[in-house]
């Protein structure tokens, strides 16, 4: 994905997020406001857990990430294997978006629930 998509779609997400008041009913899910954000930039956005967070011996990053369409086992960038990893260390759930299914190459971003 060109960096300029990445750079729009993260001032949106910021935008959307900036100075708000998250009410304690909404910390289990993403607020509908930054849904909305993401899916006018055109992006799918599904919350799951990490399966798995490994590295192959060629160097590139493994993760398995399974959300309620099913699982999906990508190399995932760096940056995103990071958050996998924390995430799966943690039992954490995730929240990620992709241009397309949420394989690493299609990767916008990685959060961690709290």
């Amino acid at each position: 994905m060109p960096q300029e998509i990445r750079a729009d779609v993260a001032a949106l997400i910021e935008q959307a997020t900036a100075d708000r008041k998250v009410s304690s009913s909404e910390l289990l899910g993403v607020p509908r406001e930054i849904v909305d954000a993401v899916e006018r930039a055109g992006f799918q956005a599904t919350t799951g857990t990490i399966a798995f967070a490994g590295q192959y011996a060629t160097g590139s990053f493994a993760v398995q990430y399974n959300n309620p369409q099913g699982g999906f086992s990508s190399a995932w960038p760096e940056w995103a294997f990071r958050l996998a990893k924390d995430a799966l260390l943690g039992n954490r759930r995730v929240w990620v978006a992709s241009n397309g299914d949420p394989f690493g190459s299609n990767l916008v971003f990685v959060m961690i629930f709290p």
